[in-house]
């Protein structure tokens, strides 16, 4: 299905200027990938002369893995009242789709092809894995099978929007994204790119984002990865949760089409 809810104009242009000219991210760029993109041609070794892997095998095309929530996943438009979820719990009892799903608008898609604008001479792929309604928890319980068996270059990590008191203390949501970090880097040769969300126009649920969002700028610096404070870039747009709430594609936590722009052009500050 393709999303068709999106913020006014005027607000459209503010949201997206603040994200071309406001900085939001720790200065560590992914360098190992950049040179990549810049060299790598998708030709065989014998033609580039660059060889063989260490397997014997044609060197392969740069990979990103995004691995996150709904947010990743795609997710936009509610097709349930957010306010009555014994009709989600019909609609899932008849398999109906709950949300609608724009994989062309995903932030992760937009960010590809901007790669694809500035560095035109390389193949690029990404592996979508966002799972609607996962925690960080759940990340590190899949990330063997979602991003450390495709030994990606690149992976991209936004799971800080589903947290609650029944998932752990905040302590606890900062321990599963260290491990999640530390097993992505214990075995892969990926450079990590942490992401800060959009936030939750619900202001108690905002909050103890807020707390989450800290504790993301913290780990990228103690683990040495890069940061996109995509949260700062929002908070600079606006405070008012009742205008943040009318630039949501389904009025609580996800952004629309503009809204993953977002993402994506505050991820390219790092290229």
């Amino acid at each position: 299905m393709k999303t068709t809810y999106e913020m006014t104009p005027t607000r459209q242009e503010r949201l997206l200027r603040i994200a071309r000219e406001t900085p939001c991210t720790n200065g560590r760029r992914p360098e190992t990938f950049i040179r990549l993109l810049q060299t790598n041609t998708g030709l065989i070794g014998a033609l580039t002369r660059s060889g063989l892997d260490e397997h014997g095998l044609e060197r392969k095309n740069p990979l990103i893995v995004a691995l996150g929530d709904s947010v990743t996943a795609g997710h936009f438009e509610n097709l349930f009242p957010l306010d009555n979820w014994h009709k989600a719990g019909e609609m899932i009892a008849r398999g109906e789709p709950l949300e609608i799903v724009d994989l062309r608008q995903v932030y992760h898609e937009q960010f590809r092809l901007l790669l694809a604008e500035k560095f035109g001479v390389t193949s690029l792929s990404v592996i979508n894995a966002g799972i609607a309604g996962d925690s960080i928890l759940g990340m590190y319980r899949r990330v063997y099978r979602d991003v450390i068996r495709y030994q990606p270059d690149l992976v991209i990590l936004n799971g800080s929007l589903n947290w609650g008191d029944f998932l752990g203390a905040p302590e606890d949501f900062r321990r599963g994204l260290a491990a999640t970090v530390q097993a992505i880097k214990a075995n892969t040769q990926a450079e990590i790119i942490l992401l800060t969300p959009n936030p939750i126009a619900e202001p108690a649920a905002n909050a103890q984002l807020a707390g989450r969002v800290e504790n993301i700028r913290a780990l990228a610096g103690e683990e040495q990865v890069a940061l996109v404070d995509v949260y700062r870039l929002w908070q600079e747009f606006s405070a008012d949760m009742a205008e943040v709430a009318a630039c949501l594609a389904n009025g609580l936590n996800h952004p629309t089409a503009v809204g993953h722009q977002v993402y994506a052009l505050a991820l390219m500050q790092l290229f």
